[in-house]
């Protein structure tokens, strides 16, 4: 038996005997390795040499990335020891860091080919536009993760089931998270989701704040262009005006006023609209003979344009006056005198902190570095503009502080405290006035109008206006049979929601609003339509505001739209006179046959219309002769429910199906 003694002194002697412990080295000496890294963005499908890759760190401890590697299978590039990755913090690999600093104008950690930033030992992974993988290696050779998309069948370490969607020319797959944390399931659903990021998209949150300013509120086409020439003309140091198409003399001719009584005054507009540019570019070259710097979002052959759209409609004077809406800059919009025009919101604001936010975003956008934004040269052939005079801008009282929201896209539009917040605060009652409303995006329900059902099942009576007008209603699936499933849902749900269509009646041609009103005191004014691409990839500026009064303005003019819909206007009680009015309809009907056309819906009739180019020229519909719509009617993005992007129409899809840069320039 081995006594106590004997005991302790073999057990100290096995202890002496033990290797000592080696000390840490290579990666795990920096901090635990594949639990805290992951791919967190993939740009493969670029305009030029400047793909890239993205790894996050989600570790309590830095990484050294020595020894760990990417490869798409046939070519392995290495990262060297000191390339160091902190918690929470990315590590960029590109391709090309020169062209990556000029596309994004910011330095990438490391490359694996050309430009001055560090270099990784190795080969030089080409993902392929259509499919590829990508795959994070350990040291040792295991596979940490993997991004597989498009054709590619890859299903071993890291990956599992379908790949995910392909990205579109220009555009970065984004690992989805859920409050902030990455998603972590090694399969597309990590991957595939509502929103498209384009290369240099901004990163803005939701402004959120409390003012006391006055606000003024805009209904077109009946408030006219006064307030906005009132604006414009109020400015004294800068005004800064971002627009889809600008396509009003009026307008354009208090800019230049502007300009010329020494304010410093930008525009930027949508370089490609749907439609064409050539009215907004004529006044543009004009504008910019007047001292006005000009600018134009568009891409080309080597070029991603940032935004699918550059569709907001606002305007910043002297760091001040906020004007946000939902309107073109047309005289279909903003008419002088009793013209006609399209209805829609704006909202000027008196609010500094707003005014900065906002500056902010155009700053972004209209910045001379960035590749997408093309200076406009002086034209020598347009016409001078014509100098209008107005009276002051309307008094603004300043009001009790509350709240308000400006809403950016596509950055926040789908973030809480936008749109789907006021749609989800509504407790008694829900007005919803849109152009359109596509009920599904992308194969899954339309977020927006389920928050509509989701109110309407917690008792809120919901009310939906559409626009009814011809261009709305004639393709194959309009306005018209989509507010006809709307309200079969809602009857079939048993809830209160209802779907009208507003037809031109008085001086309304069109809606193209893009407005809410919930409990007659929160008004959500903005550009954003109810559609997937103008939710997801374009630059669209909306502004939520606690405004009793601002609510009131905006629900006369719903109920009166909604008034209009009801069938209960007109209507005639004499018989005799009913029978004269079905003999006359049919004899006129006869007649009109040699002049109507056949759409998807049968034979259509042309509306009247007329509109006025440079000149002053009007083009009105005769015998034999093209009518020819104003660039404010027709250049509206809008995604079909076939993928169609367009005005009604269009053959581009929001990924996978551009060809490259060039389809940004619309249909």
């Amino acid at each position: 038996m081995i006594g106590p003694g004997r005991f302790a002194a073999f057990a100290l002697l096995a202890l002496l005997l033990l290797p000592a412990p080696a000390e840490a080295s290579g990666p795990e000496a920096v901090g635990a390795a594949s639990e805290g890294l992951l791919l967190v963005q993939v740009y493969a499908n670029a305009a030029r040499d400047d793909e890239y890759v993205a790894i996050e760190n989600r570790g309590p401890s830095p990484v050294d990335l020595g020894g760990w590697s990417l490869t798409d299978g046939e070519a392995t590039a290495t990262f060297l020891p000191g390339m160091v990755v902190e918690p929470g913090a990315r590590f960029v690999v590109t391709r090309n860091s020169t062209s990556y600093r000029e596309d994004l104008l910011e330095d990438p950690d490391a490359s694996y080919d050309r430009g001055a930033a560090p270099r990784l030992a190795g080969g030089t992974p080409l993902l392929a536009d259509a499919g590829d993988e990508i795959l994070l290696m350990e040291p040792g050779g295991r596979t940490a993760d993997a991004f597989v998309y498009g054709d590619s069948t890859y299903t071993g370490p890291g990956w599992g089931g379908p790949a995910a969607r392909a990205m579109g020319r220009g555009e970065i797959a984004v690992r989805a998270r859920d409050d902030g944390v990455p998603r972590d399931s090694d399969a597309a659903a990590d991957w595939d989701g509502l929103r498209d990021h384009r290369l240099g998209q901004s990163a803005f949150g939701p402004v959120l704040t409390t003012t006391a300013g006055g606000v003024l509120g805009i209904v077109s086409p009946d408030d006219g262009a006064g307030p906005i020439l009132s604006l414009f003309a109020a400015a004294e140091s800068t005004l800064d005006v971002a627009a889809y198409t600008f396509t009003s003399e009026t307008l354009a001719g208090s800019l230049a006023a502007a300009a010329g009584r020494g304010v410093r005054v930008r525009l930027l507009f949508e370089g490609s609209p749907v439609g064409g540019s050539e009215a907004t570019r004529d006044l543009a070259g004009s504008l910019a003979m007047e001292g006005v710097h000009v600018r134009s979002l568009q891409g080309s052959a080597d070029v991603v344009k940032r935004y699918r759209y550059h569709h907001a409609k606002y305007a910043i004077a002297d760091g001040r006056w906020v004007l946000v809406g939902s309107e073109n800059y047309g005289d279909s919009s903003f008419p002088s005198g009793e013209g006609r025009g399209s209805r829609g919101w704006s909202a000027i604001l008196d609010d500094p902190a707003i005014a900065s936010a906002l500056g902010a975003v155009f700053e972004e956008d209209f910045d001379p570095r960035r590749r997408d934004s093309v200076p406009v040269p002086p034209s020598l052939t347009t016409n001078r503009l014509p100098k209008t005079t107005v009276g002051p801008l309307p008094p603004v009282v300043p009001r009790p502080p509350r709240g308000a929201r400006l809403v950016i896209g596509p950055d926040a539009a789908l973030d809480p405290g936008g749109v789907l917040d006021v749609l989800a605060s509504a407790r008694g009652s829900l007005w919803v006035q849109a152009y359109y409303i596509e009920e599904t995006w992308r194969g899954v329900p339309n977020p927006f109008l389920e928050a509509a059902f989701d109110a309407a099942r917690r008792g809120v009576d919901v009310r939906i206006l559409l626009d009814g007008s011809w261009t709305s209603t004639a393709d194959a699936d309009g306005n018209d049979e989509a507010a006809a499933r709307i309200n079969e849902r809602a009857r079939r749900e048993g809830v209160s929601l209802e779907v009208r269509l507003v037809s031109p009646y008085g001086r309304v041609e069109r809606v193209h609003n893009k407005g809410i009103v919930a409990d007659a005191r929160r008004v959500l004014v903005s550009s954003l339509n109810w559609a997937h691409t103008s939710a997801t990839e374009n630059r669209e500026i909306g502004i939520l505001l606690e405004d009793e009064g601002l609510a009131a303005k905006f629900l006369d003019a719903l109920r009166q739209d909604w008034d209009m819909d009801d069938g209960q206007e007109f209507r005639i009680r004499d018989p005799w006179v009913v029978a004269a009015l079905y003999v006359f309809a049919g004899v006129a009907s006869a007649a009109s046959l040699r002049t109507v056309r056949r759409g998807p819906k049968g034979l259509k009739p042309g509306e009247p219309m007329e509109t006025r180019v440079r000149g002053r020229t009007v083009l009105r519909r005769r015998r034999g002769e093209v009518r020819v719509l104003p660039p404010e009617l027709v250049a509206e993005p809008r995604d079909g429910p076939r993928g169609r992007t367009g005005d009604r129409g269009g053959g581009e899809t929001a990924r996978g199906g551009l060809a490259g840069p060039q389809g940004d320039r619309g249909p």
